[in-house]
C-alpha cells in the first residue's frame, strides 16, 4: 500500500492562556514546552489566544499509550476510572482550560 500524499503534523487549540497551557501539558506528559506549542516524539500541540472551543467529549485530544498497564497507571494519576470498549481502553481527563484528553490503549494491549 503507498503511503498518503498527507499526514497530520499538528492541532491547533484556542486557549486563553495558551503559554501557561502549554507548559502544562509539558509538565504533565513530558513533552517539551516551547512558547504556546508543546512537542514530543510524533507529536506537535500549538495553542493559539483564543476562547476555549469546550466541546467536550466529542472533541478531545486522543494520546495512545503503548500498554492497558500504562494506561492504568495514567489513569490513576488523574483519578480517572479505565472504561474498556470493542477496540481500545480508554479514559478522558480535562486540562487546566477544559479540553478534553482522552488516553487510550489498544484493548489486547
Amino acid at each position: 500500500m503507498s503511503e498518503p500524499a498527507f499526514r497530520l503534523e499538528h492541532v491547533n487549540i484556542p486557549a486563553r492562556d495558551p503559554h501557561g497551557l502549554a507548559r502544562w501539558y509539558a509538565q504533565t506528559f513530558g513533552l517539551t514546552a516551547d512558547e504556546h506549542r508543546v512537542r514530543g516524539e510524533r507529536v506537535l500541540i500549538a495553542f493559539e489566544k483564543g476562547e476555549p472551543v469546550n466541546r467536550s467529549p466529542e472533541l478531545h485530544i486522543g494520546l495512545r499509550v503503548p500498554s492497558r498497564s500504562v494506561l492504568a497507571e495514567w489513569a490513576q494519576r488523574f483519578g480517572a476510572e479505565v472504561l474498556v470498549g470493542a477496540e481500545f481502553a480508554a479514559f478522558k481527563a480535562y486540562d487546566p482550560e477544559g479540553n478534553c484528553v482522552e488516553l487510550y490503549a489498544p484493548k489486547d494491549a
